[in-house]
C-alpha cells in the first residue's frame, strides 16, 4: 500500500520539552499505514532515539541560525526532500520553518508550520506565514499573533493532548512524599516547568506568605542565576522550610499524581502540556490568564484561573483548595473528564492527519510536484 513520507524538523537533539514530546506522541499515534514519518534534527542523542521508538526514520543536519542567508541549507533540504519523494513538511521552529519553506516553495511541496511558541508577534512571522500553506496554532488565543492574516483561512487549531492510557500506565510507587518527608497531612503544591523568569516562580514564592499547612515543590532546571536568586527569596521571606527544590525528573507522571494541586504561575505560555498532565492526573490547577491556558482550565471547575502576577488571589485560590480536599477532588474528576473528552492523543492525532490528506489531496488537484499516488489518497479523504 503506498505512503506519503512526512518530513518533521526540530531544533534540538534532546526532549527539551511539550513541543519535543508533543511531537513524539503524534509520530507515535500516526496512521502509519497512510503517513511514514521522518525526523529531521541536528544531531544523535535522546531525541532521535524517542522518535525511532515513535516509527520514525531520522535525517540528522544542523541548519544554524538565520544570521544570513545560507543557499547551502536550501541546497541540502531540496536533496532531501527529493530523494526522500516528501510529500509535505511539518515544522515547529522558526529556522527550519524559514529554510524548509523556501525548499518547499522551490519543489512545489505543502508545508505546516506548527505554532507552538507564545502569542507574542516575532519580525519574522510574515516572512514564515508565507512561505507555509498552513498554520497550526496550539490555542485559539495565538490567532491575534496572525491578525493580519486575512479570513484566517490559513489557520487551524489543534491543542495539544496526552497519552491517556501510557499516563495512566505509568509506575506510580515513587512518592514526592516519602522522599522529602512530608505528612499526609500537609498539602502539597507542584510547580513543574523550567525555571526562568518568564514562568513566574517567583509570584508563587510570594504568595507563600499567606498560605499555611501547605508544602510547595518545584521541579524542573533551568536558569542558574534566576534559581539562586528565587532560593535568596525563599530566606529572606522565611520560607525556605516549605519550599522544595527538586531538580529535573523524568517521572512527571508519578510526580503528578502524588501533589494535591499544580500552580503555573507563568507569565506567557502558548498551551502547556503540563497543565493538561495534571489534569490527567486528576489534579486542580491554578493558572494564570495568559496564553491558552484558559481554553485548558475552566476556572471554577477544574481549578482557577488568576491575573498574572496577582500573588495575593494565587495565595487565596490556594487556601481555597488547601482548606477544602473535598474541593480539589471535585475539580480534579472534572479536569480530568474534560481532559478525556477534548485532550485526548486520538482527537489530536486525527485532526493533524485530516489536515494532511486536505492539503496534500489539494496539492494533487492542482498538479504540484513531488505528490504520486493520488487515486489512494482520494479514497482515503
Amino acid at each position: 500500500m503506498p505512503k506519503y513520507n512526512i518530513l518533521y524538523t526540530t531544533s534540538y537533539n534532546r526532549m527539551m520539552g511539550g513541543g519535543q514530546w508533543s511531537l513524539y506522541y503524534l509520530i507515535k499515534h500516526l496512521n502509519k499505514d497512510i503517513f511514514h514519518p521522518i525526523v529531521l534534527c541536528p544531531e544523535e542523542g535522546e531525541l532521535a532515539d524517542n522518535m525511532r521508538s515513535a516509527g520514525a526514520d531520522m535525517i540528522f543536519m544542523d541548519t544554524g541560525r538565520i544570521s544570513h542567508l545560507n543557499p547551502f541549507v536550501i541546497k541540502k533540504l531540496v536533496s532531501i526532500i527529493k530523494e526522500r519523494r516528501i510529500a509535505l513538511i511539518h515544522t515547529d521552529s522558526t529556522t527550519e520553518t524559514f529554510y524548509a519553506g523556501i525548499s518547499a516553495k522551490i519543489l512545489g511541496i505543502p508545508l505546516i508550520w506548527h505554532i507552538r511558541g507564545s502569542e507574542e508577534e516575532w519580525f519574522l512571522d510574515w516572512i514564515l506565514a508565507l512561505l507555509s500553506t498552513k498554520l497550526i496554532l496550539v490555542a485559539n488565543t495565538l490567532s491575534s499573533r496572525f491578525k493580519w492574516l486575512k479570513g484566517g483561512s490559513k489557520l487551524s487549531v489543534i491543542y495539544n493532548a496526552v497519552d491517556i492510557e501510557e499516563f495512566d500506565a505509568f509506575p506510580s510507587s515513587y512518592s514526592l512524599r516519602e522522599e522529602f518527608k512530608i505528612s499526609k497531612d500537609m498539602a502539597l503544591i507542584g510547580c513543574i516547568g523550567r525555571i526562568e523568569e518568564r514562568k513566574g516562580q517567583k509570584y508563587l514564592i510570594d504568595a507563600m506568605k499567606g498560605v499555611d499547612n501547605v508544602k510547595l515543590v518545584f521541579i524542573g532546571n533551568g536558569d542558574v542565576e534566576y534559581l539562586k536568586w528565587i532560593k535568596d527569596m525563599c530566606e529572606k521571606l522565611n520560607v525556605s522550610d516549605r519550599v522544595i527544590f527538586g531538580g529535573y525528573r523524568d517521572n512527571i507522571p508519578a510526580l503528578l499524581k502524588g501533589i494535591d494541586i499544580l500552580a503555573f504561575p507563568t507569565l506567557t505560555e502558548a498551551f502547556s502540556r503540563v497543565i493538561l498532565e495534571a489534569m490527567a492526573a486528576g489534579k486542580p490547577v491554578i493558572a494564570t490568564d495568559v496564553g491558552g491556558n484558559r481554553e485548558a482550565v475552566v476556572d471554577g471547575v477544574t481549578g482557577y484561573i488568576i491575573p498574572s502576577k496577582d500573588t495575593l488571589v494565587l495565595a487565596d485560590r490556594i487556601n481555597k483548595l488547601v482548606s477544602s480536599r473535598e474541593k480539589r477532588e471535585e475539580m480534579g474528576k472534572a479536569g480530568r473528564m474534560r481532559l478525556e473528552e477534548f485532550f485526548a492523543i486520538k482527537n489530536n492525532v486525527q485532526a493533524v492527519e485530516k489536515l494532511y490528506k486536505e492539503i496534500i489531496l489539494k496539492c494533487i488537484s492542482k498538479n504540484l510536484k513531488g505528490v504520486n499516488n493520488a487515486g489512494f489518497l482520494q479514497k482515503m479523504v
